[in-house]
């Protein structure tokens, strides 16, 4: 980068840094994994294939949908670590917004969730085969770690984001408009009943996943034995 990063912050699994018009995320190399809670080390799961999927499904919701979604500017390798640059959406968080102006931003989303749903496969996962688990599914199944490539004979799996909070619906302050729709790691074809409304309220995925647990997500689990007890 030519310049400095107006932001740069790590988590347990990523380095972001914010640049003037464009986002670095990054996969921690397991050289700088950190401890967690217990004083052991955090091994983040699928932590390269989650922005490898995120680069996949950004180009195929611009390529296949008019849903506004950050440019990708470069996704490669670099000494172990995944980086994935994006274009920077500008606008505030729908969380940040009035109740009153949420439910306005609301109509614009739910009509992306119609185009999301209107995009179907056969086979489970991204679209370029990346299956990463959601949070919905790693919350309620801990002990599911890897979930097998499914088809079915029909069509019947739909795209969803799987991490869709308000957090991650950008708006534009003076019209309302979302300006882009932002961490696609998760997002692949999979039952409609996959996409939580996390977006119904201001708390983060996080804070609401255990509200989730539905008996067609149980029976989906069980039936494909994905090692859940």
């Amino acid at each position: 980068m030519s310049t400095d990063p107006e932001q740069t912050w790590s988590t347990h699994e990523r380095e972001y840094r914010i640049y003037k018009n464009c986002v670095l995320k990054r996969s921690l190399r397991p050289s700088e994994y950190k401890p967690d809670f217990r004083g052991h080390p955090y091994v983040p799961i699928a932590n390269k294939e989650r922005l490898q999927n995120e680069a996949a499904c950004l180009q195929f919701i611009k390529r296949e949908t008019n849903i506004p979604v950050p440019d990708v500017l470069a996704a490669d390798n670099q000494d172990d670590s995944f980086c994935l640059l994006t274009s920077r959406v500008r606008g505030v968080p729908m969380n940040e917004l009035s109740f009153e102006n949420q439910e306005i931003v609301k109509v614009e989303l739910k009509a992306h969730l119609r185009t999301l749903q209107n995009l179907r496969s056969d086979r489970i996962g991204g679209p370029t085969g990346i299956l990463c688990l959601p949070n919905i599914v790693t919350v309620h199944f801990p002990n599911v770690k890897v979930m097998p490539i499914v088809s079915s004979t029909t069509k019947d799996l739909v795209f969803c984001h799987c991490d869709l909070s308000q957090s991650n619906i950008i708006v534009h302050l003076d019209t309302l408009k979302i300006a882009g729709i932002i961490d696609w790691e998760f997002a692949g074809f999979f039952p409609s009943f996959f996409e939580s409304p996390f977006y119904l309220s201001p708390k983060p995925s996080g804070a609401q996943v255990k509200d989730f647990k539905t008996k067609e997500l149980v029976e989906f689990i069980n039936y494909y034995d994905f090692g859940a007890t």
